[in-house]
């Protein structure tokens, strides 16, 4: 059987299914992509990572724990490097710089980081990795999107390794907040996991010392018995 649609119907019916297609596929951005900007993402991510090397270099001064230490002295390293490799792009593929500022943080991260200076010991320790885990937390979609998005191959994976280590960052800090130890590169090619070094408890070496010279005494002792 021989259907018979009339030319204007016909016209109607594509032009509705063309629409439905429009709106369901994604908006390009302006960079040429699917909706992400990556001069924007770059912008933003600059200061993003200003705010938490310089929160870092706070933790690295302050925290009483050996193990926090290592993870923000990671940190300030690593986005660090991000910051000088993100500045860069911004010049080679738009021909701009974004100059680092604390200044452009929301309200509330900028009332905790004046909220830290004033913290001491383990109150320091769990509101900084408090701190981190909110500041991680608000990047992760973004580098999510990045990483999924972003024209530049360079960049998408910048993105993913941050999304990566910022996803692990998250348990550790975690973890500091229950108070567990972390294990985590000090950066002076040794591992550090121990809750609080020689910083909080100054008797810690001289009972180290002692136990090891009572061990070396009670080894004398059991040979001197065996040659008996």
């Amino acid at each position: 059987m021989n259907l018979h649609i009339p030319l204007g119907g016909l016209c109607a019916a594509t032009l509705m299914a063309t629409g439905l297609a429009l709106v369901g596929a994604p908006a390009a951005g302006a960079d040429g992509d699917t909706g992400f900007s990556e001069k924007e993402f770059l912008s933003s991510a600059v200061d993003h990572h200003f705010g938490g090397v310089h929160m870092a270099q706070m933790c690295v001064d302050k925290a009483t724990r050996a193990d926090l230490r290592g993870l923000c002295g990671r940190i300030k390293d690593t986005q660090s490097k991000d910051i000088t490799r993100m500045r860069s792009w911004l010049k080679t593929w738009y021909g701009t710089d974004e100059t680092p500022s604390m200044l452009r943080m929301s309200q509330p991260m900028m009332e905790m980081m004046n909220k830290l200076p004033s913290l001491t010991g383990r109150t320091f320790d769990a509101e900084m990795s408090r701190h981190f885990v909110h500041h991680h937390s608000m990047f992760l979609p973004k580098a999510d999107k990045c990483r999924k998005q972003a024209a530049h191959g360079e960049l998408r994976a910048m993105c993913d390794a941050a999304h990566k280590t910022q996803s692990r960052e998250i348990a550790q800090f975690e973890a500091v907040i229950a108070g567990r130890p972390v294990t985590v590169d000090t950066g002076q090619g040794a591992l550090a996991t121990a809750d609080t070094d020689n910083r909080t408890d100054g008797n810690a070496g001289w009972f180290a010392a002692a136990g090891a010279a009572a061990a070396l005494v009670v080894t004398r002792l059991t040979r001197r018995l065996r040659r008996r």
